[in-house]
């Protein structure tokens, strides 16, 4: 055997192995069943059923018994061709049948007298209840993780989607970074819910719930919510569970480039930036990645590109902000007793006249002055923590407001998050 033989087949095993222990450790499937039948109604026994996965055309073949009853178990989630064939009946398929993680679907066919070799398709029905099960869950399905806009594309927050879910966050918050969500599921604690991905709890049992793990949104297939009576096989916690079920690859090769941004020119100001006439912070944001996808093609082994899959991504996040924070701060005549200013009525801190009492005698203190010798050390031990105005800053006043406070002096700062995101 030639090198390059032997690392191809050592290349393969590895693979092999490698998902053999992911999929160990994996609960996020379910099973589709159902019966085969005649126009009569009567059940056909041994006709051959056959399920493909229309995204990667992995198949699994199984034969309906006596009864005419067949079952296909461990299907991860995705959309199913079921297809159906028996001696002296026509071939009868249905495609584009939903699975979703771990809710069992059943699919009947009926199958018409005929030749073998024709084909009947059947179109998809109505989306039918599951009476298999008694939880109560909900799903965010591909088509509304795609859909929704995220600020910060943390898929956590969907699931505020549901029914007796809430936070103290929001889906428009920006988030992109590891937190528990702050979910109430049904009034739970937020810290009793689970997080999993792919059936494999990802969260910080020892502290407050925050999850491990952040999902790239491009890598996410669903997102399933169950808030009550769920099986004992998903434990552990005492209110709900979310459940992330990640892509799995496709039969083809798959590629996508993207990045979201915001900008302080496409941002509105505030309304107390606008107040003191300053321009809007400085907001860059800017979060880019790329996801791709493919069979694994190693030589005669998966040559048909339908038993070994693939899907990789990363994300980064580029945040670069100035976040201002407006201030009354006492004038430095103030800090000496002087607060002769606020004699005129257009002053920037009340917008009138404000006289200053001396507490001893009820009356007002010679111009508005404390003297010297009335001053605490204490009080002035403590204006001396408060930052100093700065010299030029507007500070007006609106008539609008009846008692506005002053904006003397601005305290900025700079703030730069980096995240990097992989799967």
């Amino acid at each position: 055997m030639t090198n390059l033989r032997k690392f191809r087949w050592l290349t393969a095993a590895a693979l092999i192995a490698c998902g053999a222990t992911q999929l160990f450790g994996q609960a996020d499937t379910a099973q589709i069943s159902g019966f085969v039948r005649d126009a009569t109604e009567s059940v056909i026994p041994a006709a051959a059923v056959t399920i493909t996965n229309e995204a990667t055309q992995l198949t699994r073949s199984v034969q309906t018994n006596e009864s005419g009853y067949y079952v296909a178990l461990a299907l991860p989630p995705g959309y199913y061709t079921v297809a159906a064939e028996a001696d002296g009946f026509k071939r009868t398929l249905r495609p584009q049948n939903k699975l979703d993680s771990n809710i069992s679907m059943q699919v009947d066919l009926q199958l018409e007298l005929g030749d073998v070799s024709e084909s009947i398709e059947v179109a998809a029905e109505a989306l039918q209840l599951q009476s298999e099960t008694a939880t109560v869950g909900r799903l965010v399905e591909e088509k509304q993780i795609k859909n929704i806009v995220l600020n910060g594309r943390n898929p956590l927050f969907l699931a505020l989607l549901k029914p007796g879910v809430t936070s103290g966050s929001s889906i428009g918050g920006f988030s992109f970074g590891l937190t528990s969500g702050g979910l109430s599921i049904n009034g739970s604690r937020r810290q009793d819910n689970i997080i999993s991905f792919d059936g494999s709890v990802n969260m910080r049992t020892r502290s407050n719930g925050t999850s491990i793990g952040t999902a790239d949104l491009e890598t996410v297939q669903e997102i399933q919510i169950l808030t009550a009576n769920y099986n004992a096989e998903y434990g552990r916690g005492m209110a709900g569970q979310i459940r992330f079920v990640t892509k799995s690859g496709s039969r083809e090769f798959h590629g996508s480039f993207y990045e979201y941004f915001r900008n302080n020119a496409l941002d509105a100001n505030t309304w107390s930036r606008n107040r003191a006439g300053r321009e809007r912070e400085a907001e860059r944001f800017n979060q880019f990645g790329y996801v791709l996808s493919g069979p694994v093609t190693l030589g005669r082994f998966n040559k048909d590109r339908n038993k070994l899959f693939w899907l990789w991504s990363q994300e980064w996040v580029t945040r670069r902000r100035q976040r201002t924070s407006i201030i009354t701060v006492p004038s430095l005549p103030m800090r000496d007793g002087d607060f002769s200013e606020l004699l005129s009525a257009d002053n920037a801190f009340f917008g009138r006249v404000r006289n200053i009492v001396d507490p001893e005698t009820g009356e007002p203190f010679a111009n508005n002055t404390i003297p010297q010798a009335r001053l605490s050390r204490n009080g002035r031990g403590f204006l001396a923590a408060y930052p100093q105005p700065v010299p030029g800053f507007p500070a007006r006043h609106e008539q609008l407001h009846p008692n506005p406070p002053a904006a003397d002096g601005p305290a900025q700062g700079h703030r730069r998050d980096r995240l990097q995101r992989g799967r």
